[in-house]
């Protein structure tokens, strides 16, 4: 009985230490995002800086981001975000916009994965969402990228910071997220064609922009 109790003990002890190493040794990315590589024209789209609100800066956490208007000559108009998180660990990890639209606002009327296939961007499965505030009705786009690639869920997210704490790689992470505002529920469809036609000329400098491929 007392072996037994000493070979739990030491399990325990062992097993705590490894935890905590995990918890707080962390390999740091070699460098951040280049944002300034995203173009503010391109493809007949002409885009112009904006700016959150302070406070909503201070909730996301994220260590820097894009937020640009881009709109065309048919009247188009595509709000990009794109925030970079240096690490995930220490209560740093990513709000999903599944959790703070409802809390800004905005209702979450359909949610569905929604198969991109971008030119000079390959293929990806992300989120697609139809979002209403009051009169306004917008078609959003948002998934996740990190050093294991492009990932669609909350889930996914959380075992790919494991797996990257497990072999000591650098936690760090970018939501990219696409707005677009409908005309009503019948151009959901037309509005996919429209960010699709977007993401052609913009996707492949914005993952050019981010550390994960270095």
């Amino acid at each position: 009985m007392t072996r037994s109790v000493l070979w739990a003990s030491a399990l325990i002890v062992i097993g705590g230490a490894a935890a905590g190493y995990l918890r707080y040794a962390e390999a740091l990315p070699d460098r951040g995002p280049s944002f300034d590589r995203v173009p503010l024209q391109a493809g007949g789209f002409t885009g112009e800086e904006r700016r959150f609100s302070d406070e909503s800066y201070e909730i996301l956490q994220a260590d820097t981001s894009i937020l640009r208007l881009y709109t065309d000559d048919h009247g188009t108009a595509v709000w990009l975000f794109v925030g970079y998180f240096g690490s995930q660990k220490y209560g740093s990890q990513i709000h999903s916009p599944k959790h703070c639209l409802p809390g800004s606002g905005w209702k979450i009327v359909r949610i569905e994965p929604y198969d991109l296939e971008i030119p000079g961007a390959g293929y990806r499965r992300v989120n697609r969402l139809v979002i209403a505030e009051r009169e306004h009705l917008d078609l959003m786009f948002y998934w996740y990228e990190t050093r294991g690639g492009v990932i669609r869920n909350e889930f996914g997210l959380k075992w790919d910071l494991m797996v990257n704490s497990l072999f000591l790689r650098p936690t760090d992470a970018a939501l990219i997220r696409l707005n677009l505002p409908l005309r009503g529920y019948d151009d959901i469809d037309a509005g996919s064609l429209r960010a699709l036609g977007f993401l052609e000329h913009f996707l492949p400098a914005v993952e050019q922009a981010l550390p994960f491929g270095d």
